[in-house]
């Protein structure tokens, strides 16, 4: 698994961005690029992937004679979809990470292996990231930065795919076969959370430990608690009582947070809890 980092606030501009790497040199396209996108949780993506199945990019090749809005079959396997350009793919941005698109910023949803015509690639969270406009240009096939498209492509494998899979990869998604930190070093991959500001933070930390302390769980359990009830592998508790103890209080986390299971154990870890 990649070195991961939760992104909680505000973004930066992307030409201000890229006028600071310019200014300071030392740094590669690569290297600005990933400091400045934006991938899913893989537990996120896990709990559901593709977020619309019904849904598939408007192609004249894939699609022919059909436009926005149409319904159309899927050639991969008949199923029936409903074309559009690329509004359910911003749904389904929004709806993994709790963030509005910032329009006008700069920024925008990429598909990192393409096939935006293919229901099963068109909204997966695998296969989306929020790059800043420069950078996601220099990954469309009509103007390729080839070792740019590589290392993002990598970064989805290793993120998604390489331990306990997302989902089985559809046709084309392989192993591009080269080291992450080649491309970006010690870098982390930024995840995009749910936008926070400081006093809310601090009110999401405050509820929680407030949670915890009248359950009388550790910490250590909530986090069991919290990756048990998001299907994922855990340490044991240490009784059933325990354990449905635990799993009630991040019941009760998530509902009076708002986060869901997999940002609650990133604020574990953000907290150093």
């Amino acid at each position: 698994m990649p070195n991961l980092k939760i992104h909680q606030g505000t973004l930066t501009h992307p030409v201000e961005a890229l006028e600071r790497f310019f200014q300071c040199g030392n740094s590669s396209i690569i290297t600005a690029a990933f400091e400045h996108s934006y991938f899913v949780h893989p537990d996120t993506v896990r709990g559901k992937t593709p977020y619309f199945p019904d849904r598939a990019r408007r192609s004249l090749e894939h699609y022919p004679n059909k436009d926005r809005g149409s319904l159309a079959n899927w050639s991969g396997d008949g199923r029936q979809v409903r074309l559009d350009y690329n509004g359910a793919a911003q749904r389904a941005w929004r709806g993994y990470t709790g963030r509005r698109l910032e329009r006008g910023t700069g920024y925008g949803v990429r598909h990192i292996w393409g096939n935006p015509w293919n229901p099963d690639c068109y909204t997966a969270g695998w296969n989306l990231c929020y790059m800043p406009f420069w950078a996601g240009m220099l990954t469309e096939d009509q103007h390729p930065h080839e070792e740019l498209q590589t290392a993002f492509k990598q970064a989805s494998w290793d993120l998604y795919f390489r331990n306990n899979p997302v989902c089985q990869p559809p046709s084309g998604v392989e192993d591009p076969g080269r080291e992450l930190s080649d491309f970006v070093g010690n870098l982390p991959l930024l995840i995009l959370g749910k936008s926070l500001s400081t006093d809310g933070l601090a009110d999401i930390v405050e509820k929680a430990k407030a949670i915890r302390s009248q359950s009388r769980q550790s910490w250590s359990n909530i986090r069991k608690a919290a990756r048990a009830l998001h299907g994922l592998e855990h340490e044991p508790f240490g009784t059933l009582n325990v354990e449905r103890s635990a799993k009630a209080c991040v019941r009760k986390m998530e509902t009076a947070t708002g986060l869901g299971f997999a940002e609650i154990e990133a604020l574990l870890d953000e907290q150093g809890w």
